[in-house]
C-alpha cells in the first residue's frame, strides 16, 4: 500500500504541518561571571586580625620572647592559612573551606608558641639524655 501517490501524500503532508519556531537564546546573567560570588571582606579581614591577635598572645605568654626572633618562624603556617581566607571564592563550598582555613589558622596561631615550646623542650630532654650531664 506504498504507491508512489500515497507517499507524494504523506510528503504534502508533512510540509503542511507548521514548524515549530525557534526562540534565539539570550542569555542575560546580571554578573559578568555567573558562577563567582560577590567579593567579600568582613570575614577574611576578622579572621586576619583574629589571628594576630591570638599570636601576639600565644606569645606573650610563652618564654619564646626571650628567644631569638626566628623562633617565631612557625607563625608563617597560622598567617598562610588566614591567607587562604582572602583568596575570592566563586562557590558557597569555596567559602565555607576559606572560613575553616581562616578558622584553623587562628587556633593554630595561639597554640603555636606553646607546640614550639613543647618541641624545644623534648629536643633539649633528647639532647641530655644522649650526651649526659
Amino acid at each position: 500500500m506504498n504507491t508512489p501517490s500515497s507517499a507524494g501524500w504523506q510528503q504534502q503532508q508533512q510540509q503542511q504541518q507548521p514548524q515549530p519556531q525557534q526562540q534565539p537564546q539570550t542569555h542575560v546573567h546580571p554578573h559578568p561571571h555567573p558562577g563567582e560570588t560577590q567579593p567579600w571582606l568582613l570575614v577574611p579581614a576578622l579572621f586576619t586580625a583574629l589571628t594576630l591577635v591570638a599570636a601576639g598572645l600565644g606569645y606573650a605568654s610563652s618564654s619564646l620572647p626571650r628567644c631569638p626572633l626566628w623562633f617565631s618562624l612557625p607563625y608563617l603556617l597560622p598567617l598562610g592559612l588566614t591567607a587562604l581566607a582572602w583568596r575570592r571564592p566563586r562557590t558557597p563550598a569555596q567559602r565555607t573551606n576559606r572560613i575553616v582555613a581562616g578558622s584553623i589558622g587562628a587556633g593554630l596561631a595561639l597554640f603555636c608558641a606553646k607546640a614550639v615550646e613543647t618541641v624545644l623542650m623534648f629536643l633539649g630532654l633528647a639532647l641530655w639524655l644522649i650526651h649526659g650531664d
